[in-house]
């Protein structure tokens, strides 16, 4: 009777260590797989947050507009704003705030934006004020934000008629950006309508739209607006208190496409 109750109490005890050594083993190797995973998420972490760091995001703001705005009017270290005139003449940058996207913008036109004009003083140009955005260094993956391009502000002639016709649809402000390199050579450049912008108008905005521009190696952009709806059918109108708008140096009336710049976002190349 003594062996059996020996034998009997001596099983259980082997069988819980034999037990215990397999969670034991078990328990490790999981431990080791969670860590490389939580190194692999970790690294992973870092290469977003690197990644994100080379993105350099710029906003407009009224406190770099120096000079009264002739000259360059430096953003950071790395970029600059000039601004030319309808005819060409070198213009000022201006900080536009008078409505709810503020932006920036080049004195003498109807607004402080970049205006387009059908006419200019009497004569037709199809022409088109100049913001340009100068890199010290090439740069790739821009981003422009642009404020003031209002949809459905314009009218444009239906297909097969003209303005004189007075058969005409809505049309949304628009504008177009050229990109340049370091040899003046031009790149890339595109549309900024609605359509082409990255998630279309902001909101809260009275037009405020996001594009990314499909260029690298870029050393210059021009920023300029266009006839409504970015296409030569747009009629512009015209209204005689215009001529008297602040900062109206062009005595011109007519209305036409304009914006404004509100911010920049940049990777060196």
């Amino acid at each position: 009777m003594k062996k059996m109750f020996l034998f009997v109490l001596v099983l259980p005890l082997i069988s819980t260590v034999y037990v215990s050594c397999s969670n034991e083993s078990t328990t490790t190797e999981m431990s080791v797989g969670e860590d490389d995973e939580s190194a692999d998420m970790e690294n992973d972490e870092t290469d977003s947050e690197r990644a994100s760091s080379d993105t350099v995001q710029l906003v407009a703001n009224a406190d770099i507009i120096k000079n009264n705005g002739e000259g360059e009017q430096l953003w950071n270290d790395d970029v600059f704003l000039t601004a030319k005139k309808i005819n060409g003449a070198t213009g000022k940058v201006v900080f536009e705030s008078r409505f709810r996207d503020d932006g920036f913008g080049v004195a003498g036109g109807r607004w402080q934006q970049i205006d387009y004009y059908y006419e200019y003083q009497g004569e037709v140009v199809k022409a088109s004020e100049q913001l340009i955005v100068n890199f010290r260094i090439p740069v790739t993956d821009v981003q422009v934000q642009v404020g003031q391009m209002d949809p459905g502000e314009g009218r444009q002639a239906k297909e097969g008629t003209t303005c004189d016709d007075n058969d005409t649809n809505r049309a949304d402000e628009s504008g177009q950006w050229k990109a340049y390199n370091a040899a003046g050579e031009m790149v890339a450049s595109g549309i900024l309508l609605d359509e082409y912008s990255v998630e279309g108008k902001l909101p809260d905005s009275m037009g405020s739209y996001r594009f990314q521009l499909d260029a690298k190696n870029v050393s210059k952009i021009v920023l300029e607006a266009t006839q409504w709806g970015g296409e030569e059918r747009g009629c512009p109108t015209y209204r005689s208190s215009y001529a008297s708008q602040a900062l109206n140096d062009s005595g011109n009336t007519e209305n036409n496409s304009e914006f404004n710049l509100m911010a920049l976002s940049y990777r060196a190349q």
